[in-house]
């Protein structure tokens, strides 16, 4: 194994996988994750034979720790045999894997927010719809009586859709409430739990949760396909 491979291999590791080598750590030496100071874990050395990597305790923060990983005593599913350099990525993902599985996460992490679809945007304008109804109906009515061209719409459809949007007016603000709780039945039972599986940052969890608030499972949908 060349130095300059081996130094991409740790530069690789410390800079994009850190949570990874956190992971090991833990894992792998048993200490608590609350215990670590998470920017100090790196990798000091990697060859062949073994991984060796550096941490410091919050206890001792001007301490280093070094704890060394040897390739065949370090538990993983898929058992990858490393005999040379190119066995190494592959260990180093298996090794990832079990590790956050291990502790009920994935070795994924979700840090990015994107916004609503045209599903969830219209699941909004609903959500907005009902809210002004239930506040008060007229604002609704004028908006659509100001309006020349759909007033003569409306003119023009059957007599049951009028009576039927004067049903939706009497109760839309019981229909918001039951969205609403729907939404937050989600947040609580399926997004909060994705959303820790994922180990997602709390400021991105709250984006998350808010966005869900008025679109739904529009959310759900979007976090599945980010960490597909």
């Amino acid at each position: 194994m060349s130095d300059a491979h081996t130094k991409r291999i740790i530069s690789h590791m410390n800079k994009d996988h850190q949570l990874a080598l956190i992971d090991y750590v833990v894992v792998y030496a048993s200490i608590k994750y609350d215990d670590l100071i998470d920017e100090s874990v790196k990798i000091s050395k990697i060859d062949t034979e073994q991984l060796v990597i550096e941490y410091s305790l919050k206890a001792a923060p001007n301490e280093v720790e070094t704890f060394s990983i040897y390739w065949y005593d370090a538990l993983e599913d898929e058992k990858v045999h490393v005999g040379e350099l190119r066995d190494v990525k592959a260990k180093l993902i298996s090794m990832a894997k079990y590790c956050a599985r291990r502790q009920g996460y994935s070795h994924r992490r979700l840090t990015k927010i994107t916004g609503p679809s045209w599903g969830g945007l219209s699941s909004c304008l609903l959500i907005l719809f009902l809210a002004v109804n239930a506040y008060n109906p007229q604002i609704i009515r004028s908006l659509l009586g100001n309006n020349a061209i759909l007033g003569k719409f409306l003119n023009l459809l059957p007599r049951h859709i009028g009576k039927a949007y004067q049903k939706l007016e009497a109760f839309s603000g019981r229909i918001l409430a039951g969205l609403l709780l729907i939404h937050v039945s989600e947040i609580l039972l399926i997004t909060r739990n994705m959303l820790r599986r994922y180990r997602t940052p709390k400021r991105e969890r709250l984006a998350w949760y808010a966005m869900q608030f008025f679109e739904g499972f529009f959310v759900i949908k979007r976090i599945k396909s980010l960490v597909a």
